[in-house]
């Protein structure tokens, strides 16, 4: 299995008028439908099709009924569900009246995720302390992530870049920390003697 992928020019986001990385955008192959997703669970599982639509269909109804009552609803390593509202500006609360406040998304949020061509078992040192330490801090969903989420995400890697070089578990090798924009949203590129050692994404 091989995900395809094309390379575009990095955003300037912060203006700087310095040259920019090219980055990876994946080439999708196309959208699968809720009945070809079944229809592949029922082939690969053998659990009989009716079975499968009806705990759909349960699993739909479940999830609205706990996101409509305030519930963020996680699902393995699937990620997060959450809903955000919307309402007219106001600058006081007393001028708030629940009439006006209204659904605005149904959120999904991955836990933090990564993409690298490095193996898991082939990981130096630091790129697993780092791993580490980062998944300790994000071990909760943002509800509404933006670009202010990934500039604090890759200021929490530069700095604790920082502490393993100091800690001699980094050499002094050079690493960049930025951030890329594609298609599908931001990501955190860590690029190591001028190679994307690994990319995070908060989404």
């Amino acid at each position: 299995m091989s995900i395809h992928y094309d390379l575009y020019d990095t955003p300037d986001i912060q203006k700087k008028g310095e040259e920019q990385p090219l980055h990876p955008r994946v080439v999708f192959n196309g959208t699968i439908d809720q009945e070809e997703f079944l229809d592949r669970v029922h082939k690969f599982t053998g659990i009989s099709r009716s079975l499968l639509v009806g705990a759909m269909q349960s699993f739909q109804n479940e999830l609205r009924d706990l996101l409509a009552n305030g519930w963020i609803v996680e699902l393995g390593d699937i990620g997060y569900f959450s809903v955000s509202l919307q309402g007219p500006p106001v600058m006081k609360k007393k001028d708030v009246h629940a009439q006006s406040i209204s659904l605005k998304n149904i959120n999904f949020r991955a836990e933090l995720t990564f993409k690298t061509n490095i193996r898991r078992d082939k990981w130096p040192r630091w790129m697993i302390k780092l791993h580490e330490y980062l998944t300790r801090i994000y071990d909760r969903p943002i509800p509404e992530v933006d670009y202010d989420d990934y500039d604090r995400l890759r200021r929490i890697i530069f700095e604790k870049i920082v502490i393993l070089r100091k800690g001699m578990i980094l050499n002094r090798t050079s690493i960049f920390v930025y951030i890329v924009k594609g298609d599908s949203g931001f990501g955190v590129v860590i690029l190591r003697n001028n190679k994307v050692a690994i990319t995070y994404y908060l989404e």
